[in-house]
């Protein structure tokens, strides 16, 4: 069965949907990207890092607690680390779910459509 103009109308709004809406995905990726590594790696949010691990150390030393704490390794805080060290990964996973969210929905709202 040959589908005519009229049925391939809505696959074209639907691609340029999907088209519109990775392109606010990754923008809106990469902007929180650079906005989170000028702001996580001044000096000033090092420095507090820096000093909540060693709250930490000081509180793991003078109490004996039930849940024992550990220091974390990383000299950084791990949000920058996240956003600096594993963006592609994280761009990657974002524009995978997303993609499929949407065309999960395409498919059932053209499904309500089309069962009509």
């Amino acid at each position: 069965m040959i589908r005519s103009e009229h049925s391939r109308r809505p696959l074209l709004w639907w691609i340029i949907g999907y088209a519109l809406m990775i392109g606010v995905v990754m923008g809106t990726m990469f902007w929180v990207r650079s906005s989170a590594i000028r702001e996580l790696s001044a000096p000033k949010s090092i420095a507090d890092w820096q000093d909540w691990r060693e709250d930490v150390r000081q509180q793991q030393q003078s109490q004996a607690g039930a849940v024992e704490r550990r220091v974390p390794k990383s000299d950084e805080p791990p949000a920058l680390v996240l956003w600096r060290d594993y963006f592609i990964v994280s761009l990657a996973g974002a524009v995978l779910f997303t993609s499929a969210l949407f065309w999960v929905i395409a498919w059932f709202v053209m499904g309500m459509f089309i069962g009509k």
